[in-house]
C-alpha cells in the first residue's frame, strides 16, 4: 500500500495543494519579525537538545518522547482560514510545528531545522485507498519544480482513514 504513495506523486502535489495549501509560503496574519533563532533556543531549550549538525547548523532534538513522530504524536489536524494545520498538545509546539522542517536521522531521531515563514503545517498530503496520508516536508524541498521530484521516504508517512478527517 504504501509503494502506490510513491509512485503517485503528482496526485500528492495536487492533492496538497487542493486540500491544504500547507506547503505555501503565505505568513497570513502572523508577526515574522519578532521571530528568531535566540526565541526558538530560548523556548525550546527545556524541552528537548540543540545540536550543531553539519548542512543545517543548530538543530533542535525533541527530549526523550517514546514514538514520537512530527505531525502525527500529541496533537491532532483542524481545519482554519489558512488551510489545515496541526495542533500540537505539546507546549513547545508552537514552533516546531509551524516554522521550519523536520528530518530523520538514524543515530538522533527526529531533529527540527529552525525557520521563520510559518505555516499551518509543513507537510505534503496524498490518499491511498480510503486513507489520507501526510508527511513532514524535510528542510530543503519548496513546493515548484523540485517539488515534482521529491518523494518522502516510506517511513515518514502517517495514514489515517478520511472518515477521521472531516
Amino acid at each position: 500500500m504504501k509503494n502506490k504513495i510513491l509512485k503517485s506523486g503528482y496526485a500528492l502535489i495536487f492533492f496538497a495543494f487542493l486540500l491544504a495549501g500547507c506547503s505555501t509560503n503565505k505568513a497570513l496574519s502572523q508577526d515574522q519579525g519578532s521571530i528568531t533563532y535566540q526565541t526558538f533556543y530560548n523556548e525550546l531549550s527545556p524541552y528537548g537538545n540543540w545540536i550543531d549538525y553539519p548542512g543545517y547548523g543548530n538543530v533542535w532534538s525533541p527530549g526523550n518522547i517514546e514514538d514520537f513522530s512530527p505531525y502525527a504524536s500529541n496533537g491532532y489536524w483542524v481545519y482554519s482560514d489558512a488551510g489545515w494545520g496541526w495542533n500540537s498538545l505539546y507546549s513547545w509546539g508552537w514552533a516546531p510545528f509551524h516554522y521550519g522542517r523536520w528530518f530523520y536521522d538514524d543515530m538522533y531521531g527526529w531533529l527540527w531545522v529552525p525557520g521563520y515563514v510559518w505555516s499551518p503545517a509543513w507537510v505534503t498530503w496524498g490518499f491511498v485507498d480510503n486513507d489520507y496520508c501526510w508527511a513532514p516536508l524535510l528542510p530543503d524541498v519548496y513546493a515548484g519544480a523540485q517539488f515534482g521530484s521529491w518523494r518522502a521516504p516510506a517511513f515518514y508517512w502517517n495514514f489515517c482513514s478520511r472518515d477521521h478527517i472531516y
